[in-house]
């Protein structure tokens, strides 16, 4: 049984930024000029502590055109630190926020595009969770984390290279104390982060899928008396959750040490300072900028390994969504496939299909489907009636053998093209929270409100769209529509995509025979030289069909009329 890639709750974290690196397309020359601005106004800041100095040693020793020119130097860095660092902050979050909105919606094709069983095998809590907190994370951390991060890695760097060209055995010495204990702290936290961080995304991934199943499922728990049940699974769930951020704060708090390193390398450098002040080595000035730069260290650094734990999460977030795209084939571009005719022949050869392994739905089955032919697919619950659709439709693939139209494997077709020849309409019917107009626009080739009037007029539903308060413009959803009217508009919409292959699964089920005759009379002015699957019990559908297959022995029979009145 081919089945589809899985999610990970730990995905592969190596490499993630080289992965996302295509991502980036189009936003280089933005990204180049951030790093400019970063640069300049860590630059700019960096001179402040200089200037600092020059001022301090011109004041000392009386020179008051020195003095000046200090002061002017001065305020034109801070000045221009200000600007720049305001710059280089916007642009860097301008342009997060557009490669994020272009993530977002690669990964909102991917998994609208993603096969039928993938979509199956996983809880929707799940995907929403890595569509929208994991993006929302991402766009949280480039706009408050980011920029911090990235000023203070600069600024350390060129606060750094400044100390050693005013003494660099100084800064030797002060970076040897330092920085290898602030590394092994900064390890050890990076080491444990990465699985911690994974687990609290997971946990709430559960919680969150935990409330999206059962809100829709309120009315069923409450009168089967399930909610204690449901409130002890939630409650398992919660406390996954609450142990996994317990174990992030405990994490996160390993960083603190570095504040107890900072406190003895400032009191060790001021002692240093002092005593070389007093030999003269080291003139006043020089050594306020040791200790302001020292401090501005400690500061940067401190925001850096504070932002260790954010850059860690943020890291992990960019796995699991570049995980989605990998589940969901939305890291490669879709072939486009060969181009479909606009009628043919639908077959199945040798199809074999299951949803667990060793257990097949559909075992060998062959059959052909002429252009414009009109099919009633039958059989009792349970005997792959409705697999068989999906398979016609392209929705799901055959674990063995081919579906094809007019000679071409759906597997290889584009699904966009795909989606323009054969169309499944299923019982029942999902509407989003829009107009009519809206809904029917929800069509392969988006359809104008010209085509919709014309499309509505030749199946006969005029009439009934103008009976509605706004005609197209009525505000319209899956609560405010019937069952059967919900089946019109999904019919509607088949017409406006003007299909070769329409299928229906079930589409007057679950309807009463005033509204079943609507759709059938709907469906008997789309049907046209259409090639027409209807999967059906009704008799009065089975009538409306040429060939009977029984499921699940696939038995392909010619339908006799008055043993269709009959049944």
């Amino acid at each position: 049984m081919a089945d589809p890639a899985p999610l990970t709750d730990l995905p592969d974290q190596r490499a993630v930024f080289r992965r996302a690196a295509p991502f980036l397309a189009g936003h280089r020359l933005a990204l180049a000029a951030t790093v400019l601005l970063n640069l300049a106004g860590a630059g700019a800041a960096v001179g402040v502590t200089a200037a600092i100095g020059r001022v301090v040693d011109a004041a000392g020793g009386g020179d008051r055109p020195g003095l000046l020119r200090g002061v002017l130097l001065l305020l034109l860095l801070v000045a221009g630190s200000g600007v720049l660092t305001w710059l280089s902050r916007y642009w860097l979050i301008r342009t997060g926020e557009h490669v994020l909105a272009g993530l977002r919606e690669r990964a909102t094709a991917a998994v609208g595009a993603a096969p039928l069983r993938f979509l199956e095998a996983h809880r929707s809590g799940e995907l929403l969770r890595r569509l929208t907190g994991e993006i929302n994370g991402l766009a949280s951390f480039a706009a408050a984390t980011l920029p911090d991060l990235a000023t203070a890695a600069t600024v350390l760097l060129l606060t750094a290279v400044m100390l050693a060209l005013y003494s660099w055995p100084l800064t030797a010495l002060l970076l040897l104390a330092f920085v290898p204990p602030a590394l092994l702290i900064v390890r050890a936290f990076h080491r444990r982060a990465g699985a911690v961080y994974a687990e609290v995304a997971s946990a709430e991934a559960a919680v969150a899928s935990g409330f999206a199943e059962s809100l829709p499922a309120q009315e069923q728990l409450r009168t089967s008396g399930s909610v204690p049940r449901w409130l002890e699974r939630f409650a398992g769930d919660n406390a996954r959750l609450q142990k996994a951020q317990s174990a992030e704060v405990r994490t996160e708090l390993r960083l603190n040490q570095l504040a107890l390193l900072q406190a003895g390398c400032v009191a060790g450098l001021l002692v240093i300072s002092a005593v070389m002040v007093g030999r003269g080595t080291l003139s006043v000035g020089v050594a306020v900028v040791f200790v302001l730069a020292t401090r501005d260290i400690f500061h940067r650094f401190e925001d850096l390994a504070g932002a260790v734990g954010d850059a860690r999460e943020a890291h992990v977030r960019l796995a699991r969504l570049l995980d989605l795209l990998r589940a969901t084939g939305g890291e490669r571009r879709a072939a486009t496939g060969p181009e479909l005719p606009g009628r043919g022949e639908l077959t199945v050869e040798d199809v074999g299909f299951g949803y667990r392994e060793g257990r097949n739905v559909l075992d060998g089955l062959t059959l052909a489907v002429d252009s414009g032919e009109r099919l009633v697919i039958a059989g009792e619950t349970g005997s792959g009636k409705s697999t068989l659709g999906k398979l016609l439709a392209g929705l799901y693939a055959p674990d063995r053998g081919t579906v094809r139209f007019a000679g071409h494997d759906l597997a290889a077709v584009d699904p966009v093209r795909l989606r323009s020849r054969i169309v499944l309409v299923p019982q029942d019917v999902p509407l989003v929270d829009g107009t009519l107009a809206e809904n029917l626009a929800m069509a392969a080739g988006s359809p104008d409100r010209a085509a919709m009037e014309r499309t509505l007029g030749l199946l006969g539903l005029a009439e009934w769209v103008d009976s509605l308060p706004y005609g197209l413009d009525t505000a319209v959803s899956t609560r405010t529509l019937s069952a059967g009217e919900r089946q019109l508009v999904a019919v509607a919409r088949a017409a406006l995509t003007d299909p070769a292959v329409l299928i229906l699964d079930e589409a007057t089920a679950g309807v009463d025979h005033r509204a079943a005759a609507r759709i059938e009379e709907t469906l008997s002015a789309l049907a046209a030289d259409r090639t027409l699957i209807v999967i059906a019990h009704r008799a009065d559908t089975l009538a409306r069909g040429r060939r009977l297959l029984r499921m699940p022995e696939g038995r392909l029979t010619a339908i006799v009329r008055e043993t269709a009145d009959r049944s």
